[in-house]
């Protein structure tokens, strides 16, 4: 009987464990390091628009790949990087929680699809 990791190579896995790492720290911490980047104005607005320049450029090359599962991965990404943007910038009370789930929801598909074995087409 196959084991269920069986065909998941070591590295797969560890940074499958690392994005749970790194969620379950967005999800305790995230709220924090916003309201610190919204104290600070000029650097908080320098490193969010640094994360939307990062994402922006991730989509473009996920748009090459032509991957759709590789766009939509990026596509989390910028959404989550926008909105940290605008809780920077012009702090709502709604924008806070909505960044931190878009952190979470693009960390827990960048962990499916790392989990997920590839079709041979590679879509």
């Amino acid at each position: 009987m196959p084991k269920p990791w069986g065909r998941m190579k070591r590295a797969r896995i560890w940074e499958i464990a690392a994005l749970a790492v790194i969620a379950v720290l967005v999800a305790v911490g995230g709220h924090n390091v916003l309201v610190v980047l919204g104290q600070h104005k000029p650097w908080g607005w320098l490193i969010a628009a640094g994360l939307v320049y990062l994402a922006v450029r991730g989509v473009r090359s996920a748009m090459q790949t032509q991957a759709r599962v590789d766009v939509t991965k990026a596509a989390a990404y910028l959404c989550a990087a926008l909105l940290a943007l605008w809780a920077v910038l012009v702090p709502a009370r709604w924008v806070f929680g909505s960044c931190i789930v878009a952190v979470e929801i693009a960390l827990v598909f960048d962990a499916i699809t790392l989990a997920a074995p590839r079709a041979p087409g590679g879509n």
